[in-house]
């Protein structure tokens, strides 16, 4: 272990990361959370694709993989898997440099180096803890089970087994048939929200940004100047051959209408 290491499990408490606080009741020797890891990573792609084709991705590849990994434990040579005997075969080594002491009954009394630890076959309980742990028979128990002439690899757990791998891959997931052939009833069927009007007048300029005015400095504004417009009275002169004429005045029949204002109509009045 690195001091890196150290330093980082010193922050966290040891009922969650040292074997010795480990519950027995689950047979399991891993002190990490590395399986949800693979996971996410095993579905990274799947992840990104919108939630149909996610979930029909992710449904496809668990289908095959059940399906490989059945394979693989029907190829299986001894009747548990090959992580399980690596383990066994391991121990079995480390009892050979084992001594042992027997007291007539259960009770063993096994040294491992400058270590000592006690041995209760009919409980199947040894002080390292490891049987209970692993359901594998430790160094010490596999050291008193050959001293009682009976075969360790036959007091390795059933949860072990190749029959219990392969019940783990007995049901299957079966094929799903395409879109075109899903059934759709009325009530279920997916139509786009309806259209709410609402209040005041629709917007129609777009949302500036806070700063967007200083980040361009005016490059994206254009003068007007030098620009010649085709209509308008101020340019008749510069270009005549598009200019309209204006209409001509024509004077009406009668006196001209002189509207006055209600201040000298009230004047008037008094008069």
């Amino acid at each position: 272990m690195s001091e890196d290491v150290a330093k980082d499990l010193i922050n966290y408490p040891p009922k969650a990361w040292c074997r010795a606080y480990f519950d027995t009741q689950c047979k399991n020797l891993m002190v990490d959370n590395n399986f949800t890891k693979y996971f996410n990573a095993w579905i990274l792609d799947a992840r990104h694709m919108p939630i149909i084709n996610m979930l029909e991705n992710i449904r496809i590849k668990v289908m095959e993989r059940l399906a490989d990994y059945e394979g693989k434990a029907m190829s299986w040579n001894d009747n548990f898997s090959p992580p399980c005997m690596k383990l066994y075969h391991d121990y079995r080594a480390i009892s050979h440099a084992c001594t042992l002491k027997f007291n007539g009954d259960n009770g063993y009394e096994i040294t491992e180096g400058k270590d000592k630890y006690t041995m209760n076959l009919e409980k199947k309980r040894c002080t390292c803890r490891l049987w209970d742990l692993s359901v594998i028979p430790c160094p010490h128990a596999i050291k008193a089970l050959m001293h009682e002439k009976i075969e360790p690899v036959t007091q390795i757990h059933w949860w072990c087994s190749k029959e219990a791998y392969l019940l783990t891959y007995k049901y299957k997931i079966q094929p799903v048939r395409g879109v075109q052939f899903w059934k759709v009833l009325p009530s279920q069927a997916m139509e786009p929200p309806e259209i709410v009007k609402m209040v005041g007048r629709p917007k129609v300029k777009r949302n500036r940004v806070a700063d967007e005015a200083l980040k361009r400095k005016g490059e994206w504004s254009s003068s007007r100047k030098g620009i010649i417009m085709t209509r308008g009275v101020q340019f008749w002169k510069v270009l005549p051959s598009q200019a309209m004429e204006p209409p001509e005045i024509v004077k009406m029949v009668g006196r001209p209408k002189v509207k006055r204002n209600k201040v000298a109509n009230e004047a008037l009045k008094r008069k």
